[in-house]
């Protein structure tokens, strides 16, 4: 379960449009509910609020965080390197 130091910390990087995201990661995992159907935007709110626990939902969560301080690091980078500030 994400306990409340966790979500801030998530929240931070994640911002509050994540869904999206977590539903592109659980359909890439072909990670469906018990009844096969893909994930709803509320379920997913749900575990990042600590009302559900879903271990898959909860690591498609951590993978997004991972991929997006990746991508906001590889950014950082190429505009430091076109300004030419090292």
């Amino acid at each position: 379960m994400i306990n409340e130091e966790q979500r801030r910390k998530l929240k931070e990087v994640l911002g509050y449009h994540y869904t999206d995201g977590v539903l592109k990661i659980l359909k890439e995992k072909k990670i469906t509910s018990r009844n096969g159907k893909a994930y709803g935007s509320s379920m997913i709110r749900n575990v990042f609020n600590g009302l559900n626990e879903n271990e898959d939902i909860e690591n498609a969560i951590i993978q997004l965080f991972v991929r997006t301080q990746e991508e906001e690091k590889e950014i950082n980078e190429a505009r430091n390197r076109i300004l030419g500030i090292q």
